[in-house]
């Protein structure tokens, strides 16, 4: 089987969002350019337990840049769900990450089927910390670091070699100087 490997999008937005009693949504926002190399962000937000999640979906998708390929994650569904749906006549309902590109036409969505699982295990690889601050809700802190994990296994399983190992070095250095930033002096 052949595996055609594509560029990474100039402007690429990795997205996750945790519900739950105060949800919390991460987004990693990866700018790239060959002559000034890569630029990362990570907006973090939390919701208090009252939000909807139309709020949610509209602050989120707020905070995209115009133009952007968005990446989200989708659930692996096992046959037997995909086929009795279909049978059925029922589409299945949207996630709600899904529902960000919905009302923005000049976004293109990205969707890599992963469990739970994947992503903390590609975190664990390598040592992706739900960081922890004053601030921050317990799922705040989980959506960013599943939203670095989702972008990892994006360029991991999808970007072409070159492009792959220095993104990543670019990801890496960038880590650390948000590291050295945080820690207290």
């Amino acid at each position: 089987m052949i595996v055609r490997r594509m560029s990474h999008p100039r402007v690429m937005v990795s997205v996750c969002i945790d519900g739950g009693r105060t949800p919390g949504a991460a987004l990693l926002v990866v700018r790239t350019d060959p002559k000034r190399g890569a630029r990362f962000e990570l907006d973090r937000r939390s919701f208090g337990s009252g939000a909807r999640q139309a709020a949610i979906i509209q602050t989120v998708a707020e905070r995209i840049p115009r133009d952007a390929a968005v990446l989200l994650r989708t659930p692996r569904l096992q046959d037997h769900a995909l086929r009795h749906s279909l049978i059925l006549g029922r589409t299945l309902p949207p996630r709600p990450p899904a529902l960000i590109t919905r009302d923005r036409p000049d976004l293109t969505t990205i969707c890599l089927p992963c469990g739970p699982r994947e992503l903390a295990d590609a975190a664990a690889a390598y040592g992706i910390v739900a960081e922890k601050g004053p601030m921050w809700t317990r799922l705040e802190a989980r959506a960013s670091r599943d939203a670095q994990a989702l972008w990892l296994l994006f360029l991991l399983t999808h970007c072409r070699p070159k492009q792959r190992d220095w993104l990543a070095s670019a990801w890496e250095a960038w880590r650390r100087i948000e590291r050295a930033r945080k820690a207290p002096s």
